[in-house]
């Protein structure tokens, strides 16, 4: 049995030349056979890449191909064998035909397939071939842009007041038309893990919502910016009350100030401040009135003071004037009194001058009380001209009068524009020593 296998085995290698020629020129004469019995064959191609390009007036509109529903497709070719055996997808070309999109929408478009090469000899059998797109419009809106402080925390006792912005105050968003009509708001939303004590710039990021108040989540737009800063005005406020104080000064010696009765337009404003030092405040003064300068015309229709804060202070209550009123005033007179130059006093006169007082005379307006001052005589009104850190020099000068009513209790006071009186200075005479 072994000797038949050895035999076999050294046959078939003596031989094995003449098999493998037998076998080729078999492949051969099958080969030529087929190409005379059978010349041409039907192939099928498959994943040959659809293309979808915009066309020049869907640039210029600005129409965007979101989405095509053919990536790839399928032909089959006729021909030759020997020419189309060797065919494969990327002897081909598939191109949508997009002429008719004129607008956004949705369209059935039809694919035109081509050979590659225009000698290629076969023949497309395929139907028509066609893929659904989907177009849309790209537009480009601005958009104001609020500031959103809802997430913010702020010290006990501190508050935002006024106005917050927001930089830049706009955006501008790009992307499908109708998802950027869908947007109604910008919101900056500015967030800050510590507590604010004082106004301040916080980083904030834009989020969108539609026009039903939606919250979009990262839509599919492109903004100019992604980075805000909302500058947050922090105040501390507190309503305080008003006061003004009403001074002696020019004029007025003799009448105390608190026998004055007067009311306020209001007796309290809202303010707010930037620190805590509005703590250190008990109530707000408006102002100071000196007596010198009220008039029996002020006593009957008020005296308006501005309202003024400090720089960096607001007013919440808005309040931007005070008058004052005086409840008494149908009590209350003026009349003019001719003071002679006897009542004229001059002191702090320096030793290197003499000095004359040239007004012989001078008419001043009292206001008072009507049944006091009816009893008043000129004599009753005295005139101090005070030199003291007055830079003197030979000739005359006009110098300011300051005046007091006689009595200490003394229920008016001289009021009007600043009296004057003109003075003399001449070089004092030096005084010789008589030698006995």
């Amino acid at each position: 049995m072994n000797s038949f296998f050895q035999r076999f085995a050294k046959g078939l290698v003596t031989n094995l030349k003449t098999i493998i020629q037998a076998i080729v020129f078999s492949i051969i004469i099958w080969f030529f056979i087929s190409i005379q019995i059978f010349p041409d064959i039907s192939m099928h191609i498959t994943d040959i890449p659809v293309k979808c390009e915009q066309t020049n007036f869907m640039k210029e509109d600005n129409l965007q191909i979101v989405s095509v529903d053919t990536e790839k497709t399928a032909i089959q070719i006729e021909g030759k064998r020997y020419s189309i055996s060797q065919l494969t997808a990327d002897d081909f070309v598939a191109v949508a035909d997009l002429s008719s999109v004129y607008e956004a929408g949705s369209y059935t478009v039809p694919v035109h397939i081509s050979a590659v090469n225009e000698d290629t000899d076969c023949t497309i059998t395929t139907g028509s071939v066609s893929a659904k797109i989907e177009v849309v419009k790209i537009v480009t809106r601005e958009i104001p842009v609020y500031p959103n402080t809802q997430a913010l925390q702020l010290t006990d006792g501190m508050q935002i007041e006024g106005d917050v912005t927001v930089t830049p105050s706009e955006i501008v968003i790009t992307g499908e038309e109708s998802l950027v009509d869908s947007i109604a708001r910008v919101e900056a939303v500015a967030e800050n893990n510590e507590v604010l004590e004082h106004t301040a710039a916080i980083s904030a990021s834009p989020v969108f919502y539609t026009t039903t108040g939606v919250k979009l989540f990262d839509p599919e737009i492109k903004y100019s910016h992604d980075n805000f800063t909302v500058l947050v005005p922090v105040y501390k406020v507190r309503t305080l009350p008003v006061k003004v104080k009403f001074t002696g000064g020019s004029g007025s010696y003799g009448f105390d100030p608190e026998n004055l009765t007067y009311t306020m337009s209001i007796n309290e404003i809202t303010i707010a401040s930037p620190d805590s030092s509005i703590d250190n405040l008990s109530a707000i003064d408006i102002g100071e009135i000196p007596l010198s300068s009220l008039t029996l015309k002020d006593l009957q229709v008020g005296v308006t003071l501005p309202v003024d804060l400090p720089e960096g202070y607001k007013n919440i209550s808005g309040n931007r004037t005070i008058t004052v009123t005086f409840p008494e005033a149908d009590e209350f007179g003026q009349l003019g009194f001719t003071v002679p130059s006897e009542n004229f006093t001059v002191i702090n006169k320096p030793s290197q001058y003499d000095v004359k007082v040239l007004t012989n005379e001078m008419v001043v307006n009292v206001v008072g009380y009507s049944n006091y001052i009816q009893t008043m005589t000129s004599s009753d009104i005295y005139a101090t001209i005070n030199l003291l850190g007055m830079e003197i020099a030979e000739g005359s000068k006009s110098v300011s009068v300051t005046f007091r009513l006689k009595g200490s209790n003394a229920m008016a006071w001289v009021a009007g524009e600043e009296y004057k009186v003109d003075l003399l200075f001449t070089a004092a005479e030096e005084n010789e020593e008589e030698v006995f």
